[in-house]
C-alpha cells in the first residue's frame, strides 16, 4: 500500500521498492557493537538494521514527478535477494504509469537509486519513463565517469544516461517545478541533492541519503562506509538535521522503515526519529 500526505496543494506519496535487513558493520564498519545497545529497538530482533529502499511521486502543479527510482527489477544489496522491484506496481496503485511522469530526480547515483532508469528493448538501451526528462547531479555523472571500476548497476541505469535526449545535468540548488526545489546537499556523493516541496505554507524535506537509519538523527558523527567524502558528508547532515528538528519540519527519509515520513525531535537531549502516524498518510 502506497501512503500519500498533502502538502499544501501538492501531494507526495511515499513509495517503497524494496526493503532489506542489513548488519550493522555494512553500513558502519568503524561503530563497535555496544555503541548500538542504546538503540536497540530500532534495530530487528536479531541486531540488524531495517533498511528501505524508497522512492517519492510528488504531485502538483500539473507535473508528475518521480523522486528516485530504487533497485529496479533485477539488482539488489550484495548477499540478499534481488528479486523485482516493487516500483512500478506501487505507482499503479495510485494511478501513474511510466508514461505519465514528467521529471524524474534523481538524488544522487547510487545503484539503490537509479534501478528503474532505462529498459532494454532487445537491442538497445531506452528511458523506461518516456515522457520524463531526467534530472541528474552533473558531479556524480562526472565523477562516475572518470572511475574505472564502477557498480554494474551505476554503469547501466545511471551512466547509461549519457548523451542521451531526455537527459538534464544539474548542478547546486534549483526550481524542479512551482512547489519543488533541490538543495544541494554533497558529501555522500560528490553532487547529492535533497529536495524541498513547498506549497501552500507546507513544507517537506526529503532527504535522499543523508542518513540511512533513525539511529543516524542522533549519531551524526558515525561513519557512514559508503559516503564518498565522510568528513564533508558528516557536516551536511549535521547542519540539515539540526535545522529541520529546530522547524520541526515534516521530512521524507526513503531508508527508514515505511511509509519514511515523519518529524526530527528533541527528547532528553537525544534528536529522535519520530514517524508520523500512519493514519495521517493515506
Amino acid at each position: 500500500m502506497a501512503y500519500s500526505i498533502r502538502i499544501g496543494d501538492t501531494t507526495v506519496v511515499a513509495l517503497s521498492d524494496k526493503g532489506h535487513h542489513v548488519e550493522t558493520t555494512f553500513h558502519f564498519p568503524s561503530v563497535p557493537p555496544e555503541a548500538w545497545a542504546p538503540w536497540a529497538d530500532l534495530l530487528t530482533p536479531d541486531g540488524l538494521i531495517p533498511l528501505n529502499f524508497g522512492c517519492f511521486l510528488v504531485l502538483g502543479d500539473d507535473r508528475v514527478v518521480l523522486i528516485d527510482t530504487g533497485w529496479g527489477p533485477t539488482a539488489g544489496p550484495p548477499g540478499r535477494p534481488a528479486g523485482p522491484g516493487r516500483l512500478l506496481d506501487e505507482m499503479a496503485a495510485v494511478g501513474v504509469g511510466p508514461d505519465d511522469v514528467d521529471v524524474v530526480a534523481l538524488t544522487h547515483l547510487h545503484p539503490d537509486h537509479v534501478g528503474w532508469n532505462l529498459v532494454h528493448d532487445g537491442a538497445t538501451w531506452r528511458p523506461r519513463f518516456v515522457n520524463a526528462r531526467y534530472l541528474v547531479p552533473r558531479e556524480d555523472m562526472d565523477h562516475y565517469a572518470s572511475r574505472e571500476q564502477v557498480h554494474p548497476q551505476i554503469r547501466e541505469q545511471g551512466l547509461g544516461l549519457a548523451g542521451s535526449s531526455v537527459l538534464d545535468l544539474v548542478e547546486g540548488d534549483g526550481p524542479v517545478t512551482a512547489s519543488l526545489r533541490a538543495v544541494s546537499t554533497p558529501g555522500h556523493t560528490p553532487g547529492h541533492r535533497s529536495f524541498v516541496v513547498d506549497s501552500g505554507g507546507e513544507r517537506l524535506f526529503i532527504l535522499g541519503d543523508l542518513t540511512h537509519s533513525p539511529v543516524i538523527a542522533h549519531e551524526t558523527h558515525w561513519v557512514n562506509a559508503f559516503d564518498w567524502d565522510r568528513d564533508r558528508a558528516r557536516e551536511t547532515r549535521e547542519r540539515v538535521l539540526a535545522d529541520l528538528e529546530a522547524d520541526a519540519t515534516l521530512v521524507g527519509a526513503g531508508h527508514y522503515p515505511y511509509p519514511s515520513l515523519g518529524r526530527f525531535v528533541r527528547v532528553d537531549g537525544r534528536r529522535l526519529w519520530r514517524p508520523i502516524d500512519p493514519a495521517a498518510a493515506r
